[in-house]
């Protein structure tokens, strides 16, 4: 049986930033990693170009964190990513830009380039491929980690950073949900998270007819007749339904009995404007252009295409504003500030960048990320209950909680 003083179990982006710390420290330690290959989910980050970090202040960060902002307030505070920025250049060597809303990304614009300074900095001989751990267990102050093909190493202390459920072609395939409950921790619900929606076959229709479309608008979710959460931000059109930020920020919300449960997403494509307003600037274009079609005075709101398409819906495609109806113009009225579109599936784990939920937060020190229930033992990364919106935070809280993991294991 091999023995290191500390086993790291995944290597994803959480795993290996803590391999780089325990590097830097000259700690013994190994990278356990279930396939043949490190880093995989890393790859696909910014669409392949590694949006590495949010150059935002800590304090202005953890909001980007949702309802765990204040548990991971700490972990960003000790490694900020003013930290991190320092880190990948400095330690790593990887030039990074700056891009918009304080995005920062590889000069080369490829996430391989931060995977595989990583994996050199680490030494591949710190790496230990094709190990899929089954059981973790506990006999006095050692840990046991076993392998599917009967493999054994102990360790004075471990780190599980084994992902979440999302993209599990990347290896993130939700073990870490079961070591963590074979160590007695409780797992709270899971969501995919940072995921495009899927609409009804009838609606979908309406979106792929605007695939590839983008647009500014209010998007509120709805179920249980209720309206659920809200966001405004671009929504993108797609043959499937919708995506973009102001969606993907959204999906967190979406259970998994969504169906049954009646949900669907409306839009407001003037967000910021109170329905009467919006008419009252309609009827004055439709005074001054009689002779001019509605969707087409209606692109003052949104895109011609949109507006064409939102016509079709409310069935007032070709009608010149002269002979628009009250009712027709009410009709057309709804469907800017009130279009439904119904989901149709609950989103796939399979599409999502993140997963909500994990390993609850309340059984772990928030200063160190060191489970209150098995001593020396640490969860970091997105198998716990962690997830943050799209632009550098996931990574970001990533590298944080490896650092002060590491940081306290040492001591």
């Amino acid at each position: 049986m091999a023995n290191y003083r500390v086993g790291i179990i995944g290597g994803g982006a959480a795993g290996l930033f803590a391999g780089c710390f325990l590097k830097k420290a000259g700690v013994d330690f190994c990278v356990l990693e279930a396939g043949n290959e490190v880093g995989r989910k890393l790859l696909l980050t910014g669409h392949g170009r590694c949006n590495i970090t949010n150059r935002k202040a800590a304090s202005e960060l953890k909001s980007g964190y949702h309802e765990a902002g204040n548990f991971v307030y700490p972990a960003l505070k000790k490694f900020s990513p003013e930290d991190a920025v320092a880190f990948v250049q400095d330690e790593l060597g990887v030039p990074l830009k700056e891009e918009d809303n304080n995005r920062m990304f590889p000069v080369s614009d490829k996430a391989s380039d931060i995977r595989d300074a990583l994996v050199r900095y680490i030494g591949a001989e710190n790496i230990i491929f094709n190990f899929k751990c089954v059981d973790l267990t506990k006999d006095g102050d050692a840990f046991e980690a076993t392998s599917s093909d009967g493999r054994e190493f102990s360790f004075e202390q471990v780190i599980v950073a084994c992902g979440g459920k999302s993209f599990p072609k990347t290896g993130s395939d939700g073990s870490g949900y079961e070591l963590a409950t074979r160590m007695g921790h409780n797992v709270t619900p899971l969501v995919p998270a940072l995921v495009s929606v899927d609409v009804c076959e009838k609606d979908r229709e309406f979106t792929s007819s605007l695939s590839g479309v983008s647009v500014n608008a209010g998007a509120s979710l709805y179920y249980d007749n209720k309206k659920q959460t809200q966001e405004t931000g671009d929504v993108l059109f797609t043959h499937r339904g919708v995506s973009g930020p102001a969606i993907m920020k959204m999906s967190r919300n979406i259970p998994r009995d969504i169906v049954s449960r009646d949900g669907w997403i409306e839009l407001d494509f003037t967000p910021g404007r109170n329905e009467q307003d919006v008419d009252e600037e309609l009827l004055r274009e439709m005074d001054i252009h009689a002779d001019t079609k509605l969707t087409t005075l209606a692109s003052k709101f949104v895109p011609s295409s949109v507006a064409n398409q939102l016509g079709k819906r409310a069935g007032v495609t070709d009608l010149y504003a002269a002979k628009v109806t009250r009712e027709q113009r009410k009709a057309y009225l709804k469907e800017i500030k009130h279009l439904e579109l119904h989901i149709d599936n609950p989103p796939r784990y399979e599409e999502a960048y993140v997963t909500r939920g994990g390993v609850a937060l309340k059984e772990l020190k928030r200063e160190t990320m060191e489970s209150k229930i098995v001593p020396g033992l640490w969860f970091i990364g997105e198998v716990i209950d962690v997830d943050g919106i799209s632009g550098g935070y996931n990574l970001q809280a990533c590298m944080s909680e490896a650092f002060i993991a590491v940081a306290n294991l040492i001591q």
